[in-house]
């Protein structure tokens, strides 16, 4: 039995970014937030001592850190529109009772997950982020869907006893 369909869903790159820092590991994050800090140390000590290349390289450095999450998204949305042949893509996402569908251009194209591979829900102001064990990401526009239908939503999977997060993002 269906319990919500939230339809028209767009995957382009304007809605990827929204998304985009729940895509990376929570490893690659502090990787990041550590070389980003010891790039600004880094650029402070030559700029006290007086090295000018050191510290244009530094700010290169900054540059290349700040640049990495945005270039990984950038070729993630490359490889979507390689497979499917088009800039963006439009799907459903269907809740039954057991599984969530995604339904993309027509009924041949299904993918399903079960609410048990559901690892945790990330909400945040525009999305909300389905995340499965495997890793596997799917999320819809909170516009697509009512207040009342995301109360639904939320009901149903904290019956399921899955975690429904709120980001500050």
């Amino acid at each position: 039995m269906e319990i919500l369909t939230v339809k028209n869903n767009k995957m382009d790159y304007s809605t990827f970014k929204k998304v985009s820092f729940h895509f990376f590991p929570v490893f690659y994050t502090l990787f990041l937030i550590v070389a980003f800090c010891l790039s600004w140390i880094t650029l402070f000590m030559n700029l006290s001592a007086g090295h000018v290349i050191y510290s244009v390289i530094s700010v290169s450095n900054l540059i290349l850190i700040c640049s990495q999450p945005r270039r990984l998204s950038k070729k993630i949305i490359k490889q979507l529109n390689k497979s499917l042949q088009t800039n963006y893509y439009i799907y459903d996402l269907v809740f039954y009772e057991d599984k969530l569908t995604t339904v993309i251009d027509s009924v041949e194209n299904k993918a399903s997950i079960k609410y048990t591979n559901i690892k945790n829900i990330i909400e945040t102001k525009d999305v909300v982020l389905f995340t499965s064990k495997a890793g596997f990401k799917i999320y819809f526009e909170k516009k697509n869907a009512s207040n009342e239908d995301i109360e639904r939503l939320h009901a149903f999977f904290d019956k399921q006893n899955i975690t429904w997060k709120k980001s500050i993002l």
